[in-house]
């Protein structure tokens, strides 16, 4: 009788281990969905065309020679441009091939949280980071695109994952742990310098939290050690001392504006309320205002999950259990995110929620722990708890729907060279010319325009609104007295209204505009004497 029941018994919980994993497989099948879905929909936009420049070299050799002069401030990131060129002999440079690559690295990063989570808490908690992940549509939209950021919270995740057996207990030998971590810690850095930030967090809250001297030094003198060549390689790069060299946007907006953009982008991605180009108008408080029931409805569902988790942290407190995960995730996002603040304002670079991917790692974490019940606890004294699942449930619902705005709503799209570029092509003849006044001249090439002339020189004095009584006798010069120019003119809005037409007038008519997203194309015929 009693083996009986010890075999209905392990029948039943296998039947829910198949059911639990069952429910797993549809959820990573979800996230391969989403993240190769459209893949190739929109066109490569401005810092796509860079990773392709900084990728474009014939030997393994010249790339890695090539990485340490790029010009802007990916020299700080590039072991992504190496493995990009890498990826391109073998798949080829589409659109789709480009980005497949952020795409794999995206699953991995999904696959590999979970396995962390599954680790430190169980299921349950595991399966509810899986799912927070899986919609997230800030990670969706940079598993689409052919730049670093895939890349850097794949091995964050690595990285967490392997240090995660310092944060279970009973965990047997730990030596190859620590050292496949510091291999991920060290190459890591060599990703994105700002990996610093997430390491230096993660450090320090590995001492803060669990105050053990002998395991802390363990992890973190091996993980110092390797880290040093990236480290050093970073020092002594052009630049590297100077960071007001280094070409970057700076700060446009007071740095509130970026602290809300960042964690808004953060948790509903950037195609969640007013869309980035409308917010460059100078009518973005009215913009945003026309968003407030979007804006209302974020911040109740953050409200409810953030009171939620104090009331867990608080919880542990009092049952004297002060080196839970929890406070370890909650140390590990606020540290990161001051000290990417920090940054911000030391280098008055321009802040956005791609700078600080680093943050979703802990958040994912973090955010299955606002509804953790302890056994025992009754439905009636659980309301907060439910309160809190049910937030949770509708941060992935903003999530879908910023999702569907990524996917469908063409307010939302990116640079859109292909159908600029398509217009020029269509439009030119034999007594045209184009001038590109701001623009990634090789996604020009990419989509098939080699004759377009770069004025960016030019551009670049108007940018800063220094007026040129002979701009237009220059754009003669440089068209070979056309009779008709068009002006491409990629992120108008860094340009001050009105000026191109006002300088263009003394020799030529505005004749029309074409606009696509983050393009404006201006039509001047040559005035007849």
């Amino acid at each position: 009788m009693i083996e009986i029941q010890n075999q209905n018994r392990i029948k039943i919980q296998n039947q829910r281990w198949s059911r639990y994993y069952l429910s797993v497989l549809i959820v990573i099948i979800l996230s391969v969905f989403l993240r190769f879905f459209m893949l190739s929909n929109q066109s490569l936009w401005y810092d796509e065309g860079l990773s392709l420049t900084n990728s474009d070299v014939s030997t393994l050799q010249e790339s890695i020679a090539r990485v340490r002069y790029i010009g802007n401030s990916d020299r700080f990131q590039p072991l992504y441009f190496i493995v990009l060129f890498l990826w391109r002999q073998v798949f080829g440079e589409s659109e789709f091939a480009l980005r497949s690559l952020s795409a794999i690295l995206g699953i991995g990063s999904t696959i590999v949280i979970f396995f962390t989570a599954l680790r430190i808490y169980g299921k349950k908690h595991a399966l509810w980071s899986l799912l927070i992940l899986t919609f997230s549509s800030f990670c969706v939209y940079y598993s689409q695109e052919a730049r670093i950021y895939a890349l850097a919270m794949f091995i964050a995740s690595l990285q967490l994952y392997f240090f995660s057996t310092a944060l279970v207990k009973n965990e047997g030998n730990q030596g190859i742990s620590i050292w496949l971590f510091s291999i991920f810690t060290a190459i890591g850095i060599f990703t994105n310098i700002n990996f610093c930030f997430s390491t230096t967090a993660l450090c320090l809250s590995h001492i803060a939290i669990y105050r053990n001297l002998r395991q802390w030094l363990q992890w973190w003198l091996p993980a110092a050690f390797l880290s040093l060549p990236p480290v050093l390689y970073y020092l002594t790069l052009p630049g590297a001392t100077d960071p007001e060299s280094i070409a970057v946007s700076r700060l446009g907006f007071p740095i509130i504006q970026n602290i809300i953009f960042v964690l808004n982008g953060i948790l509903v991605g950037t195609t969640y309320g007013p869309s980035t180009e409308q917010l460059h108008g100078d009518n973005r408080v009215q913009i945003m205002l026309r968003y407030w029931p979007h804006i209302l409805l974020l911040v109740i569902v953050c409200t409810v999950i953030f009171l939620a988790l104090i009331k867990v942290l608080l919880r542990h407190k009092k049952s004297n259990r002060e080196q839970h995960p929890d406070y370890f995730f909650a140390s590990v996002f606020v540290m990161a995110f001051l000290l990417g603040l920090l940054l911000a304002i030391v280098t008055k670079f321009n802040w956005v929620p791609r700078h600080s991917y680093y943050l979703w790692l802990p958040l994912a974490m973090l955010i299955p722990s606002a509804f953790s019940q302890r056994p025992g606890i009754t439905s009636k004294r659980y309301g907060v708890s439910q309160f809190a699942q049910i937030a949770v449930i509708s941060l992935i619902v903003l999530n879908i729907y910023s999702l569907f705005n990524y996917y469908f709503n063409n307010d939302y799209r990116k640079d859109d060279y292909r159908s600029a570029i398509h217009y020029i092509l269509k439009n030119r003849s034999s007594s045209t010319q184009s001038v590109f006044l701001f623009g990634n001249p090789r996604l020009f090439r990419y989509y098939g325009d080699t004759l377009s002339l770069d004025g960016r020189n030019l551009g670049d004095q108007l940018r800063k609104g220094i007026t040129d009584e002979n701009f237009a006798e220059k754009i003669e010069k440089l068209t070979n007295s056309a009779d008709t120019v068009f002006i491409v003119v990629n992120r108008e809005h860094l340009f001050p209204k009105g000026l191109i037409e006002k300088q263009m007038s003394d020799l030529y008519n505005l004749d029309s505009q074409a606009n696509f997203a983050y393009f404006k194309i201006y039509r001047f015929p040559r005035k007849k004497n």
